[in-house]
């Protein structure tokens, strides 16, 4: 009961902290529950969920392509975190299958590894795709995803998942988004709440 009271308190007092949503410029920390980052790219990113709930989400919309992060807080397994990282990387691989079908994009690749530079617990995974929606598709957009889910070293049993993505035109000049995830994943730091 009380952790239910702390994490409810730290809910509403990231909810009521100021912080400017539409222009958040690079390299800026932003603060979450939990945790904080710094928003990586030459441009400046805004956000659409910010400050009450686990989850935040950034974007940034230029002529050609879009980026977004998307960073959450989960409850790690039932019965406590993972024994080990290849038995969170089985299981990521399990859950990405599934959501790898829910999605209406037509996967080009996708690949799904241990990631032990960010925390023995570590995984990362990455796709590029065609998305065919829209109105009027005369072409698809190309989606680009890495992500990263790590054990919360402060707070027990939670998995923090970072996610960073380009949709661009096929058009667009060709980006290699793995510089600007690296920047984003190692510029996070952790605190308990």
């Amino acid at each position: 009961m009380i952790k239910i009271i702390f994490v409810f308190l730290g809910l509403l007092i990231s909810s009521c902290a100021s912080f400017d949503k539409t222009n958040i410029l690079p390299g800026q920390r932003v603060p979450g529950l939990g945790f904080s980052f710094s928003v990586p790219t030459e441009k400046p990113w805004s956000a659409v969920e910010y400050g009450t709930s686990n989850k935040i989400h950034l974007f940034q919309l230029n002529y050609q392509d879009n980026y977004s992060i998307i960073v959450s807080l989960n409850r790690g397994p039932r019965y406590g975190m993972y024994e080990d990282a290849a038995s969170h990387l089985r299981a990521l691989k399990f859950s990405k299958q599934r959501e790898y079908r829910s999605l209406s994009l037509l996967l080009l690749d996708r690949d799904e590894w241990l990631e032990p530079k960010y925390g023995k617990l570590c995984v990362g995974y990455s796709y590029k795709a065609e998305d065919w929606q829209g109105n009027n598709v005369q072409e698809p957009k190309i989606v680009d995803l890495i992500g990263l889910a790590c054990e919360h070293p402060e707070i027990p049993n939670v998995l923090i998942n970072i996610e960073f993505s380009r949709r661009s035109e096929l058009s667009a000049d060709i980006v290699d988004i793995n510089a600007y995830a690296e920047q984003l994943f190692s510029s996070f730091e952790y605190q308990g709440i």
